[in-house]
C-alpha cells in the first residue's frame, strides 16, 4: 500500500495503531518498540506477525534471545493466533539465539538468519530484545556501531522490522536512548498507575518518512490482542 507521496506502507495489523502514523510502517524500516516490564511489547510484536502472516500474506521471522519457542507460543494461544498453522504453511518461524550467537552470524555476513529470510521471502520481522545484546558490548560506541550494522543487514534483505527494548519509560520524559537515533522509528508503551489501578498506554515518539500523532494513547488487550483506544489526558500527572 502506498500513500500520496509514494511511500509504500506496511499495515501493522494493530488496531488504532496505522491512523496514529499515516497508515503503516514505512517499508524496510526498523522501529524501536520500547518499555517496562509488562507494557506488551511482545504482544504486540507478535500481533504484528501474526496478522501480517494471515490477512496481508506477508512472511514472517521472531528472532528472540529472551523468550523460548514455547512461550511465545503461550503468548500466542492467549489470543487464539494458531502460529504452528502459519509454520506449517511456510509463513512464519521462530530463531532463538543467545545474544553472543548473532555476533557470528553478522560476521557471517547474516547466516542462518538471512537464509531464514530468504527462504521464506520474510517481509516482517521481529527482534526480542535488543537489551541483552546491548549488554554484550562493554564500549557503547561498539554497541552502536554493531546493532546499525543489524539494522542495516534486515534494510538490504527487504525486511520491515520491530526491534524490542526492556526500558522502562513514561510519558513526561524525554528518553530516546542511546539506540533510539539508529532507528527509523520509535514507539514508546507504558504501564501506568492511577491510584489503585493501572492502564496501558502507547505513544508514537518518532516515525520517519511519516506524519504521525503526538498523542499518547489508552490501549487494552482484548480478544484480538492490543487495541489502541482514544487519547490520555493529562499526561503530566505520571
Amino acid at each position: 500500500m502506498e500513500d500520496s507521496c509514494g511511500f509504500k506502507r506496511i499495515p501493522s495489523g494493530i488496531q488504532g495503531l496505522d491512523s496514529m502514523i499515516g497508515g503503516g510502517f514505512p517499508e524496510n524500516s526498523a522501529i524501536m518498540v520500547r518499555g517496562g516490564t509488562g507494557t506488551c511489547k511482545t504482544n504486540l510484536c507478535i500481533q504484528y506477525l501474526y496478522v501480517g502472516a494471515l490477512k496481508y500474506k506477508d512472511p514472517g521471522v521472531m528472532i528472540t534471545f529472551a523468550e523460548s519457542k514455547t512461550r511465545i507460543h503461550q503468548h500466542a494461544h492467549g489470543f487464539d493466533w494458531d502460529l504452528d498453522a502459519l509454520e506449517k504453511k511456510g509463513m512464519f518461524t521462530i530463531i532463538r539465539y543467545e545474544p553472543h550467537e548473532v555476533l557470528k552470524v553478522m560476521e557471517e555476513g547474516g547466516g542462518s538468519v538471512r537464509d531464514t529470510i530468504e527462504s521464506l521471502g520474510a517481509k516482517r520481522v521481529v527482534i526480542d530484545s535488543i537489551t541483552a545484546y546491548e549488554m554484550l558490548f562493554e564500549k557503547r560506541y561498539r554497541a552502536n556501531e554493531s546493532i546499525l550494522n543489524l539494522f542495516e543487514m534486515l534494510r538490504s534483505w527487504k525486511a520491515t522490522t520491530l526491534v524490542t527494548s526492556e526500558s522502562p519509560v513514561a510519558p513526561n520524559e524525554d528518553y530516546r536512548g542511546r539506540t533510539g537515533f539508529l532507528s527509523d522509528g520509535i514507539i514508546h508503551m507504558y504501564n501506568l498507575r492511577l491510584g489503585q489501578h493501572r492502564l496501558r498506554a502507547l505513544e508514537v515518539i518518532k516515525m520517519r518518512d511519516t506524519t504521525h500523532t503526538d498523542q499518547v494513547r489508552m490501549f487494552k488487550l482484548g480478544k484480538n490482542g492490543v487495541e489502541i483506544g482514544k487519547e490520555l489526558k493529562n499526561v503530566a500527572k505520571f
